[in-house]
């Protein structure tokens, strides 16, 4: 799969995209681009989010004083997420869009919902009221 990204490329043309999100906490998120807003705030689907914790930076400079550089970092899924634009600082591609979303939709399967009255029109139910005195 490729995709041609360039100076031009504006964020509206990586909308389906998987991208990488740092924010200025040191977090990164990586999910795929389903919306965004004038304020870049992002709307990211099947969201990953890795960091790096106060227990890894102590265990990092344990392990730097001892010789051994060793940093992971701790992951965890989020799934829908939206991210507020103030907090983003930048962000790269990962891949390309899964699919074309008319091929997408074409895929799902019609499902078999079913329509009933009710028993009791809305109109016709008692009303809501309030607590009752005593």
């Amino acid at each position: 799969m490729s995709f041609t990204v360039n100076k031009s490329t504006k964020l509206g043309d990586l909308l389906h995209y998987r991208l990488k999100v740092t924010t200025i906490d040191g977090r990164s998120y990586v999910g795929q681009l389903l919306a965004f807003d004038q304020h870049m705030n992002l709307v990211l689907a099947d969201t990953e989010e890795a960091r790096v914790t106060k227990k890894l930076y102590q265990e990092l400079a344990k392990n730097k004083a001892e010789g051994q550089v060793k940093a992971t970092e701790e992951k965890r899924f989020l799934g829908l997420i939206v991210l507020r634009g103030e907090q983003v600082v930048g962000f790269t591609i990962q891949t390309g869009p899964t699919a074309d979303m008319k091929k997408r939709f074409n895929q799902l399967k019609q499902g078999k919902g079913v329509s009933k009255p009710l028993k009791v029109p809305v109109s016709q139910k008692a009303k809501l009221q309030g607590p009752t005195k005593k």
